[in-house]
């Protein structure tokens, strides 16, 4: 079994992405739930995969509500079909589709293809987190992003309080300006 890199990025903006690391006799199954919570997706949401040529057209399809594999059947299960079975490219590519409103869609593109690693057990992870998940409906997420934690750190909502022309003992900026400097003078 060898350990695969994946690289999970949003199709709108490539420059957001999730670098997962999978066995390759894990399931698509174990895929999707990986993805799903690299990107802090519902837990219950549905998707698909698509095997897709390098222009990023659909080919086979993996559905996350096929339970079995069934021969002509239009889509594959996720839960038995290993990732391994679907590798046939050094640069294989797949689409995942999000059964949601939003309709996100991911790319997967094949990074590496590794030796098994020493300890399978820490598999599957996601190794590399780059920006932040697009916007979801009801979902809290398990991690604060930068942004957030500035916003809290330096409260940055306040303006909107009254940090506009006047301190927070009441004085205008001009009388704080005027105090400190006299201060300052006073010193030297």
């Amino acid at each position: 079994m060898s350990l695969i890199k994946f690289r999970t990025s949003w199709r709108d903006d490539d420059t957001i992405y999730r670098d997962i690391e999978i066995l390759s006799g894990s399931t698509y199954f174990e895929l999707h739930t990986t993805i799903k919570l690299a990107w802090q997706f519902p837990a219950d949401m549905e998707a698909s995969i698509y095997v897709s040529n390098n222009q990023w057209k659909k080919e086979r399809q993996i559905d996350s509500t096929v339970e079995k594999n069934l021969r002509d059947a239009a889509a594959l299960s996720m839960k038995k079909t290993p990732i391994g079975a679907l590798v046939v490219d050094p640069h294989q590519k797949f689409l995942y589709e999000c059964v949601h409103p939003k309709a996100w869609v991911l790319l997967i593109e094949l990074l590496t293809l590794d030796e098994e690693p020493m300890r399978i057990d820490l598999y599957p992870r996601c190794s590399r987190t780059e920006g932040i998940s697009p916007t979801q409906l009801g979902v809290v997420p398990t991690q604060k992003d930068s942004v957030m934690e500035i916003e809290e750190r330096y409260d940055l909502h306040k303006d909107e309080e009254g940090f506009g022309d006047e301190g927070e003992e009441g004085e205008s900026d001009s009388d704080t300006e005027e105090s400190f400097g006299e201060d300052f003078a006073e010193e030297i």
